[in-house]
């Protein structure tokens, strides 16, 4: 499946604040504090299963880009589209998951760029 449906000009960057950023899908609010992933290496890309409380009330497509859209907050469109080969949305919380701080720092150390701005801009 295609992460990226339509392509624009300036690609989205990551944001600055994973704790207090938010993103939404189908109407909902969903925090980013509370996301979060389960990752393994596969050929050198990520497969990536992300989770979030509200995607138990969502139909599939919608948590699909729901899980895009906390994606593209952590490692900005660039940084997912360098790192990450596979993508789920799970409406349960993966094994071993983690933050999404965690999996920033881990991108990074693949030698992936994530320069999210200094300050988020206001909503």
């Amino acid at each position: 499946m295609a992460l990226f449906r339509k392509r624009r000009d300036a690609l989205r960057p990551p944001v600055a604040d994973l704790d207090a950023a938010e993103v939404s899908a189908e109407g909902r609010t969903l925090a980013l504090r509370q996301a979060v992933v389960g990752a393994r290496v596969d050929g050198g890309r990520l497969q990536v299963e992300v989770h979030h409380p509200v995607f138990a009330d969502l139909p599939d497509e919608s948590r699909l880009r729901a899980a895009e859209e906390i994606m593209v907050a952590t490692l900005g469109e660039q940084g997912l589209r360098q790192s990450v080969g596979e993508l789920r949305a799970v409406a349960y919380q993966p094994i071993d998951s983690f933050g999404l701080d965690p999996l920033r720092s881990f991108v990074r150390s693949l030698g992936v760029s994530i320069e999210p701005p200094a300050e988020d801009p206001p909503a």
